[in-house]
C-alpha cells in the first residue's frame, strides 16, 4: 500500500513538473461548411495546419469552431478565401482568456469566483461530508489510469427517494461543468428557496463532479485545452487519451467516433477500455439498486443544448422520446423564464451531431433509464471553453433553476 501511494505521489509530481503549454496568439475561427468538398478539405488539412476543433460541424450549412497556432493562420485564411468558405474570427488570442481563468491568488476555501483544481474540489468534498454526515454519503467508483480516486457524493435527506445521476467533466477542458455542479451541490445542502429545498429533500442525487480526473488535472497543470483521458492510445506513446464519452459499451464506434488514436474523438481500442468508464458502469450496475435512477445527466460544455438519444441515428427516435422532450422542455423553459437564457433541446443526432458510445445512450439502452441527457452549458461559442470565472455563478444559478424545472416536468408525467 505504501509503495502504491508513493507511486501515485510520484506520478502527480511528474505531471506538475512539466512546463505548461501556452496558447499565445492562437486564434479561434468560426468556419461554415457549405459543401462536401469544403468538409473534406478541412479534414485533410487538420494535421498539417495543426487545426484543433472546439466544435465540429456535422451537417452541411453548419459551422465549426477551429483553433490554430499563429504560424499557420495566414495559410489557413488564404485556404478559406480560395475555397469560398464563410468565416469570422471569434477569439483573437486564446492565452489571454486562459490567463483570465487562472486566479492571481488562490482561495483556500471553496468559492465560485474562481475555477478550482481537483485537489481543491476534493478538499471541499471532505468538508461537506464532515459537516452534513446525515445527508452526504461519499462514494468512490475506483481509480483513474494515473491512480487518482474518482469521487462522488450521494445527497439524500430521506430513504425511498427516486434518484438523479449526474457525471461531470468527462471532457477535461470543460471546467464550467465541475464548477457548476459543485455550486449545485452546495445549493442542495443549503437551499435558498422552497423550490430547491423540495428537489433536495424529495430526490436523491448521485453526483460525480470530475469523472475524467487525470485529464482534468492535466488541463490545470500542463495543457489547458486537453480533452481526453490520459491512458496511452498507441504503442509509440505519441498519442495519449480516449474520448471517454465515446467509450461506453453501446453501439461503440458506430458513428461520430474515430479509430485514430491521435483524434480528439478516439473511442479507445475497445468498449470500456478506460478505467473511468468501466468503473462508472460497474458502480451503477453493482452499487445502486436497479430502477432507482430515473434521470441520467452528463454535463458538458458548450453550446446551450439539452440532448437526448438517439445520437447514432437521425432517422428514428427512442420509445420514450416524447417523455424526454417533455422533461427537456421543463429544464429549458425554467431557465428562459428566470434568466432569458435559451437552451435548444432535441435528440443529439437531429439537433447537433451523430455520436455513439456515449453515456446517455448506454443509460437508456442498457440500463433502461427513461430520461437522460447530455446537457451542454454556456456559451454558444463566443468564448467556448475559456469562459471567465465571473460566469460561474450565473451559469450555476441558471442550471439550478433548470434542474428545478426538470424535476417538476418529470413529476408531471410520473417519471419521479
Amino acid at each position: 500500500m505504501l509503495l502504491k501511494i508513493l507511486l501515485v505521489v510520484g506520478l502527480f509530481g511528474l505531471a506538475r513538473s512539466v512546463e505548461q503549454v501556452r496558447y499565445d496568439n492562437y486564434k479561434v475561427y468560426n468556419v461554415r461548411i457549405d459543401d462536401l468538398e469544403q468538409f473534406k478539405l478541412l479534414h485533410t488539412q487538420e494535421r498539417s495546419l495543426k487545426l484543433s476543433s472546439w466544435r465540429e460541424a456535422r451537417h452541411l450549412g453548419e459551422s465549426s469552431d477551429i483553433m490554430l497556432p499563429p504560424e499557420y493562420q495566414k495559410t489557413f485564411e488564404s485556404l478559406l478565401t480560395k475555397h469560398n468558405f464563410t468565416y469570422n474570427l471569434k477569439i483573437d488570442n486564446v492565452q489571454t482568456h486562459i490567463d483570465a481563468q487562472r486566479p492571481k491568488q488562490r482561495i483556500t476555501s471553496m468559492e465560485w469566483t474562481q475555477f478550482h483544481t481537483l485537489e481543491e474540489i476534493y478538499a471541499w468534498l471532505d468538508v461537506i461530508e464532515d459537516r452534513y454526515p446525515d445527508i452526504v454519503t461519499p462514494f468512490t467508483i475506483g481509480n483513474s489510469y494515473e491512480g487518482r480516486p474518482i469521487r462522488g457524493v450521494k445527497i439524500s435527506y430521506k430513504e425511498g427517494n427516486p434518484a438523479v445521476f449526474i457525471e461531470s467533466n468527462i471532457h477535461a477542458r470543460e471546467w464550467i461543468t465541475s464548477a457548476t455542479i459543485t455550486y449545485f451541490i452546495d445549493e442542495l445542502l443549503v437551499p435558498r428557496n422552497p423550490a430547491v429545498r423540495d428537489i433536495a429533500q424529495n430526490v436523491d442525487w448521485y453526483i460525480i463532479p470530475v469523472l475524467n480526473t487525470d485529464g482534468f488535472a492535466y488541463s490545470h497543470e500542463v495543457e489547458r485545452l486537453w480533452r481526453k483521458s490520459r491512458l496511452p492510445s498507441d504503442p509509440t506513446g505519441e498519442c495519449i487519451g480516449t474520448d471517454l464519452n465515446r467509450n461506453f459499451d453501446y453501439l461503440w464506434m458506430l458513428t461520430g467516433a474515430e479509430s485514430d488514436p491521435c483524434s480528439q474523438l478516439y473511442a479507445g481500442p475497445s468498449p470500456e477500455s478506460d478505467p473511468e468508464i468501466s468503473q462508472l458502469t460497474a458502480y451503477i450496475n453493482n452499487s445502486i439498486p436497479e430502477g432507482t435512477i430515473k434521470i441520467y445527466i452528463s454535463l458538458h460544455s458548450y453550446g446551450q443544448y439539452v440532448l437526448s438519444p438517439w445520437g447514432h441515428t437521425a432517422l428514428e427516435f427512442p420509445e420514450h422520446y416524447p417523455q424526454m422532450m417533455h422533461v427537456a422542455k421543463g429544464f429549458s423553459d425554467a431557465l428562459y423564464r428566470r434568466y432569458g437564457t435559451v437552451f435548444t433541446y432535441g435528440s443529439s443526432a437531429t439537433t447537433l451531431y451523430e455520436v455513439s458510445g456515449s453515456g446517455k445512450e448506454w443509460a437508456y439502452a442498457v440500463k433502461n433509464i427513461k430520461i437522460h441527457y447530455t446537457i451542454e452549458l454556456r456559451d454558444k461559442g463566443e468564448l467556448g471553453f475559456v469562459l471567465p470565472p465571473e460566469d460561474i455563478i450565473p451559469v450555476a444559478r441558471e442550471v439550478t433553476e433548470g434542474f428545478v424545472g426538470m424535476i417538476a416536468a418529470a413529476r408531471e408525467i410520473d417519471i419521479l
